[in-house]
């Protein structure tokens, strides 16, 4: 099937989303008892109310709850060396989340990714690790009482950089084996996991075995900015309510949002690109994609030759022109990453906001908003370029701190003022 008829294709699937939609998200999000649940009434209780949460916080206490933000979402460095001793970047950590906690932002705590167990000699593959990794799960919750109100174990099984080198089926056991442990020391703490990309479709019938440990599932959702299938934003809805309605748990929006920028570039511009690499054209770049990958930049470079180390160059070309990286590589949302009635500017992101965070929090079963993310970055976490969008322009305020259009829609939102 050739790329023409594949683009007309998708281009009919986008249509017939869109006009089923609403009957979808009506079928999905219906569940008239959901407010009679006594496990999201306990859920919410623990936590004190709707979580109105926002990820990676940067210590602006009285801006953030200014904004009815009072939780921030972060991740825990792996407490211990190889000999047991706490390292000094946990102590740091834990000090710096009591200073939140001191001033009234709780913690929604991340535990570290496999590769992290595996660096300081645990291996979630390994039998032998499994009553250790199940000791430092139960270590979470003790020693992090009173800073955090929720734990998620480990992030996004599914995506390819986070689970490597576990397969889904490991990373669901290493999951597991957490929310086990912690069972029985959690307390008023709620734990669970989160899912991202179509790992909403494979993972739940993993976890199956290991449901009646969690508090939650987690959802994690960026619909327009980094695929070109979903055009209508009610679409969150409707996913929303199938993850509730196949694990039948409360749900957390642990990350959601929408990117403030990312200008489509013409063909002109992308060619401009290729030739700062010294190549003229995609096809080029594929027939020379050894010496092509080793001038990408460096942390693009070396995440691509760590996870699909055994790639073609055809599969390589289709990453890198047709996949997940072609953002990064051209530093522009593709044609086609958008929502329908929302662009990507600092306005199109407030209206996102404006009108999606009341559908979520009307819905009895979800029990958290966490929004990605309170400032701008520097530069881009994948490919380390400043100038890519796709890493770069999800906060609420700017790099400078100052609040964004979307500030202020969430504030409304969160504090009705």
């Amino acid at each position: 099937m050739n790329e023409k008829t594949l683009a007309f294709l998708k281009k009919i699937l986008v249509i017939m989303l869109s006009l089923i939609t609403p009957l979808l998200t009506c079928i999905m999000t219906c569940e008239p008892l959901a407010e009679y649940d006594k496990s999201c009434i306990a859920a919410e209780e623990k936590i004190g109310g709707f979580m109105q949460g926002v990820c990676h916080a940067r210590g602006d206490y009285e801006m953030m709850k200014e904004a009815g933000i009072n939780w921030t979402r972060k991740d825990i460095p792996f407490p211990f060396d190889k000999e047991g001793n706490l390292r000094q970047n946990y102590i740091s950590w834990k000090a710096e989340m009591q200073e939140y906690a001191d001033n009234g932002i709780r913690i929604f705590a991340i535990t570290p990714y496999p590769d992290d167990y595996i660096e300081a000699g645990l291996d979630p593959r390994d039998e032998a690790s499994k009553e250790r990794i199940q000791e430092i799960a139960q270590f979470y919750c003790e020693d992090l009482r009173g800073i955090a109100g929720a734990i998620q174990v480990t992030n996004e099984m599914g995506i390819d950089r986070f689970t490597y080198p576990l397969t889904l089926d490991e990373a669901a056991y290493f999951i597991g084996i957490q929310l086990e442990a912690m069972q029985e020391v959690k307390g008023d703490i709620i734990v669970g996991y989160n899912l991202g990309g179509l790992s909403i479709l494979t993972l739940p019938p993993k976890m199956l075995q290991w449901n009646d440990f969690c508090d939650y599932v987690g959802v994690d959702l960026y619909l327009g900015s980094f695929e070109d299938i979903a055009k209508e934003i009610d679409q969150y809805l409707a996913i929303i309510g199938f993850v509730r309605k196949i694990t039948g748990k409360p749900i957390i929006m642990c990350e959601f949002g929408y990117i403030s920028n990312g200008k489509q570039k013409t063909e002109e511009e992308k060619v401009a690109i290729l030739q700062k690499y010294g190549y003229n054209s995609e096809e080029e770049a594929i027939a020379d994609m050894d010496n092509f990958i080793l001038k990408l930049p460096a942390d693009m470079r070396d995440e691509l030759l760590e996870i699909y180390p055994d790639y073609t160059a055809e599969q390589y070309g289709e990453l890198l022109f047709r996949g997940e990286y072609k953002s990064h590589l051209y530093c522009a949302l593709p044609d086609g990453f958008y929502l329908n009635g929302y662009e990507h500017t600092p306005e199109g992101q407030a209206e996102f906001y404006s009108y999606l965070l009341p559908e979520m929090m009307n819905l009895d079963y979800v029990i958290g908003a966490v929004i990605y993310c309170w400032e701008d970055s520097d530069d881009c976490y994948v490919c380390g370029q400043a100038e890519c969008p796709v890493e770069t322009g999800w906060g609420l305020v700017d790099c400078d701190g100052n609040a964004k259009p979307a500030y202020y829609a969430v504030k409304e939102v969160f504090t009705g003022k």
